[in-house]
């Protein structure tokens, strides 16, 4: 009878062990996480990843060695230097790549830590504000129309499904204005014991705007002043930190190129997907160049069907000159355009246009609309093989020329010039060692008081 049973009892101390292993594991993983002085979580619809670099800025120029994450298509880890690099991804996006990059950096001795919040399920949100980060500070960039499959139908449903990341007994910061979302975030906030900080976009000068090399959002960079007035930052050095960080993928440029006699502004809104921060920045573009064409580039896509109608109607509304559309779904934009066909230049999936190289389509875009200056918009989607191949295109044609530096000649050293450059470089060692061990003394002397002042 004992080896009949023998199989299920070696199978339940299995079990067993492991089920004890994964509470060690989450043991020690909470206990190298909470010695980590300062940790925000980012979350929103629109700005996420801009912000997190933003505030990762901050909380460098703040004297913290902090690590940053940014999610998307590449996860892109934030380093204490201010550089970037490629987390690897096998497979599929998942959230437990979270819980993988955090013990990444407790190996670094991390003291601080901006991560952008991967889900967008509420459900797994939780799970990560709750489980994985448990942050000090929390930022809900806006609350915007998008994904409704999983955030809700309503604005409303949606300002409730982010604040699942809200801390408890912690900071919100968010740069909503609507009324009636922000007493929601407020009410959320309240439930969990946390302050609301409200950062306002009136409060960004145009001079703080001047040296991002990028089109900077007012709101974004109004919510990482927020948290440098939480560290005791000074507002220039704030800002100026801000000026150094690298520009998202998707960030906002505004290219000029010249293609065939044409002038051409191209501005990248593939990334932003809702109606109001669309709607915004086309503004902006517009009163920027008056006397362009206006022609907007629908990129859709069969898997991405709520926003072929919402695009095109927002082009109408607009008042988009011509209407260019490549990648799928030619056939719903025709319908949406039937009373004025004219507007439309269709060369998707339905066109021999179809696996056209990018100087092709840009071609047939310039000799049909045959405007001298025209400022083009990118909307919709990202990814699709025509978009990828004007984006190539646009790429190499804004790129200027480097000149080559001319190289010194390499001029020998005499014996006394090398132990000067040696003595030199070992008074350099020994006061960056001192400066480090007073700079742990220092942090190590007073934890309490630094997670007071964000808590």
């Amino acid at each position: 009878m004992f080896k009949e049973a023998l199989p299920f009892l070696l199978t339940l101390a299995s079990l067993v062990v492991y089920i004890l292993y994964l509470l060690v594991s989450y043991w020690q993983f909470r206990q190298k996480r909470d010695q980590i002085l300062y940790r925000v979580h980012v979350n929103g619809i629109r700005g996420k990843s801009t912000v997190t670099r933003y505030v990762a800025a901050v909380v460098r120029a703040a004297g913290y060695k902090t690590f940053g994450k940014i999610t998307g298509s590449t996860t892109h880890i934030l380093h204490p230097n201010g550089k970037e690099s490629i987390w690897p991804r096998k497979g599929y996006a998942n959230v437990n790549e979270q819980v993988a990059v955090m013990r990444y950096f407790f190996r670094q001795q991390v003291e601080a830590v901006v991560m952008e919040c991967m889900a967008i399920n509420p459900v797994y949100a939780e799970w990560l504000e709750k489980k994985v980060m448990r942050s000090h500070v929390s930022i809900i960039t806006n609350v915007r129309y998008d994904h409704p499959e999983y955030l809700g139908e309503t604005l409303e449903e949606i300002a409730h499904s982010l604040a699942v990341t809200i801390p408890e007994n912690g900071i919100v910061i968010t740069a909503e204005s609507n009324p009636v979302l922000l007493d929601i975030l407020n009410r959320e906030a309240k439930q969990r014991g946390a302050k609301l900080i409200a950062a306002n976009a009136s409060d960004v000068m145009a001079e703080d705007l001047k040296g991002f090399s990028a089109v900077a959002i007012e709101d974004n960079v109004a919510i990482a002043l927020e948290v440098g007035k939480l560290l005791g930052v000074p507002r220039k050095r704030a800002v100026q930190a801000m000026w150094q960080t690298l520009n998202d993928e998707s960030a906002l440029k505004l290219e000029s190129f010249n293609w065939r006699d044409t002038g051409i502004v191209w501005a990248n809104l593939f990334a932003v997907n809702d109606r109001e921060s669309f709607n915004l920045l086309c503004d902006r573009i517009f009163n920027q160049y008056p006397d362009h064409a206006k022609v907007v580039l629908l990129n859709n896509r069969s898997d991405r069907l709520p926003r072929v109608a919402l695009f095109a109607n927002l082009a109408k509304s607009l008042s988009f000159d011509r209407v260019v559309t490549i990648g799928s779904c030619e056939a719903e934009v025709q319908k949406l355009f039937a009373s004025e066909p004219e507007r439309l230049v269709l060369l998707g999936d339905s066109t021999p246009f179809k696996d056209a190289p990018g100087t092709t389509l840009l071609t047939q875009i310039t000799e049909t609309i045959k405007e001298p200056k025209i400022l083009l918009v990118g909307a919709v989607n990202i990814h699709t093989p025509q978009a990828q191949e004007l984006l190539s295109l646009f790429q190499t044609l804004v790129q200027a020329p480097k000149l080559e530096a001319v190289p010194k000649p390499k001029q020998k050293k005499n014996k006394q010039q090398r132990i000067q450059q040696k003595r030199l470089k070992q008074k350099r060692l020994k006061q960056k060692r001192f400066k480090q061990k007073r700079f742990k003394k220092k942090v190590c002397s007073k934890p309490s008081i630094r997670q007071k002042s964000l808590v």
